[in-house]
């Protein structure tokens, strides 16, 4: 049996060798699938331990679903509560007390929100926007360490296959964590 070959990012656009598409052969697919799944699972414990750490950086008292908030926060700075509590499938009274929460910490401010006066929009603070950086900054060499094997072509493969894995698991995510489909 020869060994197997790692796919290198020159072996198509994708990073893939082959040109069977999605639809592949069905034996293959299978057990890519199983691959996969092997691989998220994997994946997950190593993010859930690593957000956990994530958090502890920012802020002792930080949980891992207050650090949740933070990247968000980070990401759409002036975010507004109702915003937040959609993307975080929660109510806006969880989302206020979650963002309270934060406010004591120190780490997001609240302000009039000036196209709606009874709303507020959330920002970090600039000791939180600190805090936030050191912590990203580390969860990067952890990203790094994990890559050090990889080319960095293969890197930029990876990094765009598993971003077009995640768009097509952002539309599914609602029907499974709302009722809706299960895969069972």
């Amino acid at each position: 049996m020869s060994p197997q070959r790692r796919p290198s990012a020159s072996s198509g656009s994708d990073g893939l060798s082959g040109s069977d598409g999605p639809s592949g052969s069905d034996g293959v697919r299978e057990r890519a699938v199983r691959d996969v799944e092997s691989a998220v699972v994997a994946l997950f414990g190593k993010v859930r331990a690593g957000a956990a750490t994530a958090a502890k950086d920012v802020h002792a008292q930080l949980t891992v679903s207050a650090y949740r908030i933070l990247l968000r926060v980070n990401e759409e700075s002036g975010s507004r509560i109702t915003d937040l509590a959609g993307h975080f499938q929660v109510g806006k009274p969880t989302m206020s007390r979650q963002v309270a929460a934060l406010e004591q910490l120190g780490l997001v401010a609240r302000r009039p929100d000036p196209a709606d006066g009874r709303g507020a929009l959330v920002s970090l603070t600039d000791d939180g926007r600190a805090a936030f950086a050191r912590a990203r900054a580390r969860r990067h060499e952890w990203i790094a360490g994990w890559l050090r094997e990889f080319t960095d072509s293969e890197v930029q493969a990876f990094a765009t296959l598993l971003s077009r894995f995640v768009r097509g698991t952002a539309d599914e995510s609602a029907d499974h964590t709302e009722g809706g489909t299960t895969g069972s």
